[in-house]
């Protein structure tokens, strides 16, 4: 039942996906496999949802397996297929600061943009990536906890973030949870798809991080399994530090 309830939570959201630009396909067609969506697709051949299934004339998002899709399209001038991958621009508002801690497999994003000042609107290509991360993150509930782990196989906290923040579209190195907290910056209405950070679990500060859905609940990958959990848990309220956002998403 929780899978489902989360189900129409993705379903939801991706109806608010707005279209943007594409780039060229890598190929001209695609055979559809067992475990496909329509967004997977679109994002692996550098399209959108609306411009894959425009390119099909498909009225739905249903598709079966085996089924032939067209993923060709041509450039689109001036646009990106909503993939966020540059820094903000610096203002009067932003200041440069530097990672106070990296995993051993971070070797970028050394000067990141930390700022404290909260956008007046979230642009629109950000909010896809955030849209896309409950999406990406939601058919992940109980896969297994692995100490550093990242991949499909198993997560710890910050692997789990890391690999669904990229499959949603948002290139960001492989962060520690205390990287994450430094890079990202907080916001004060959440929407789903922002991080929620914790402190006082296994270690004294910023020790725990995990993915918002809405509702004060979130998914992340805890101590057995990747699970949904309420903030306002016994266990997890004393320990909530705020919501944040990647500062690439500003």
């Amino acid at each position: 039942m929780q899978k489902r309830a989360f189900s129409v939570l993705a379903a939801f959201a991706l109806a608010a996906f707005i279209s943007v630009g594409s780039a060229d396909a890598a190929t001209e067609s695609y055979t559809v496999k067992p475990g496909d969506t329509l967004w997977q697709i679109a994002t692996k051949h550098k399209l959108t949802v609306d411009e894959l299934k425009s390119l099909n004339s498909l009225a739905s998002d249903s598709i079966k397996t085996n089924q032939k899709l067209a993923v060709s399209a041509k450039n689109t001038v001036g646009q990106k297929s909503g993939v966020v991958s540059s820094p903000p621009v610096k203002t009067a508002n932003t200041k440069v600061t530097t990672v106070l801690k990296e995993t051993s497999s971070t070797n970028s994003w050394k000067n990141a943009v930390a700022t404290t000042v909260k956008p007046k609107e979230l642009n629109l290509p950000s909010k896809k990536v955030l849209l896309n991360a409950v999406e990406v993150s939601l058919p992940l509930l109980d896969t297994p906890y692995v100490w550093a782990g990242a991949t499909k196989e198993g997560f710890d906290c910050s692997g789990f973030i890391y690999y669904v923040f990229n499959e949603a579209g948002l290139t960001i190195p492989r962060l520690d949870t205390i990287g994450m907290h430094t890079n990202s910056f907080n916001v004060d209405k959440p929407i789903p798809g922002d991080l929620v950070f914790f402190a006082n679990t296994y270690r004294s500060g910023i020790s725990h991080a995990g993915i918002y859905l809405g509702e004060g609940k979130f998914i992340h990958a805890a101590t057995q399994k990747v699970e949904v959990s309420s903030i306002d848990s016994v266990y997890w309220k004393d320990k909530f530090t705020g919501f944040k956002r990647f500062n690439q998403l500003n």
